[in-house]
């Protein structure tokens, strides 16, 4: 958790705040903040769930590297999103023409950066998510800096996740199957280190390839047969889909494939299998598979309350019928 302990400057009446981010790093902030650069493409989500996305000046978004690439509705819920977008490494000279109040990391890639900025007197607050209770502790952080509002915010999302866990847990009497998330490739595999991971246990199942260490780890189809996964999660970014493995004489005699248990997730916003807010409907989303007659939630309704109370964004029919159909 986050604490701030409002005190003012001598001779400049600037407030400002001694806080400590989740990392355990003290860090003197000015309040209030209004100018946010966010690295740390989790975390631009948590802006936006916070209600702060208008202070948001520059911002990385997971797998957006042009206007582009960015979703039909990323675009809509951010209007400015040409100007605010942002990818690659960080630029410090480049960062510092913002004017930022205060820049969101992750912890481990942008480490040297975070030391040039700490050096010339730019607040950072470094994060590291890879659990759903990683969020909520990661978003309460960053409210405590934005205002009553924002953590209020956190605090409603907290509930909403604990609300979903127990939707998921009440699904599973049946056992907990065997999964195998896949990643852009058909033999790319989420190890045990990673957020996935956490996704397929919090929706009631076991990850085959928790075994693995790391990020993303490249196995063999021999090991995947050895597995014999029971469920095939495939996310929404993969070049893989469906087709490609039920069709595939290669992957027939795999549990998922004989069952036709291989799904694809959809996206929004962030992908599903992501520590962003939007994971929340991914463990709804992948529970509701593993267990089909335990989840007792109705998702499409439940995927349009998350938009419209998380993010203030309302899903057209189109959308909602999409992100319940797979």
């Amino acid at each position: 958790m986050l604490l701030a302990l409002a005190s003012a400057v001598p001779g400049v009446g600037m407030a400002q705040a001694i806080v400590t981010d989740p990392l355990g790093n003290e860090v003197t902030v000015p309040q209030p903040i209004e100018r946010i650069v966010c690295p740390y493409a989790m975390a631009t989500y948590y802006l936006y769930a916070l209600g702060a996305g208008e202070r948001l000046v520059r911002g990385w978004y997971i797998g957006v590297r042009s206007i582009d690439d960015a979703p039909d509705a990323l675009r809509r819920l951010e209007p400015q999103l040409a100007e605010k977008l942002s990818f690659g490494e960080p630029n410090l000279e480049e960062i510092l023409r913002f004017d930022a109040d205060v820049v969101l990391v992750d912890a481990s890639r942008h480490a040297a950066f975070a030391e040039l900025a700490a050096e010339v007197g730019l607040p950072v607050l470094r994060f590291a998510v890879e659990t759903p209770e990683g969020i909520v502790e990661a978003m309460r952080a960053v409210a405590q800096i934005l205002g009553e509002v924002a953590i209020g915010r956190a605090e409603a999302f907290g509930a909403r996740l604990d609300a979903a866990f127990a939707a998921a847990t009440g699904a599973n009497a049946d056992g907990a199957p065997r999964v195998l998330f896949l990643g852009a490739t058909p033999l790319l595999v989420a190890s045990g280190d990673m957020y996935q991971t956490r996704l397929i246990e919090a929706a009631g199942g076991v990850s085959v390839s928790a075994g693995l260490r790391g990020y993303w780890a490249e196995t063999s189809l021999e090991q995947i047969l050895v597995w014999d996964p029971e469920v095939v999660v495939i996310p929404s970014y993969s070049e893989v889909e469906p087709a490609s493995l039920l069709e595939s004489p290669d992957w027939a005699t795999i549990a998922a494939v004989r069952s036709r248990r291989v799904y694809k997730m959809e996206r929004l916003f962030g992908p599903w299998d992501t520590p962003v807010p939007d994971s929340l409907l991914g463990i709804l989303w992948l529970a509701a598979r593993l267990h089909p007659d335990g989840v007792a939630v109705e998702f499409a309704a439940e995927a349009r309350r998350f938009y419209e109370e998380v993010y203030g964004y309302s899903l057209s029919a189109e959308e909602e019928a999409r992100l319940a159909a797979r």
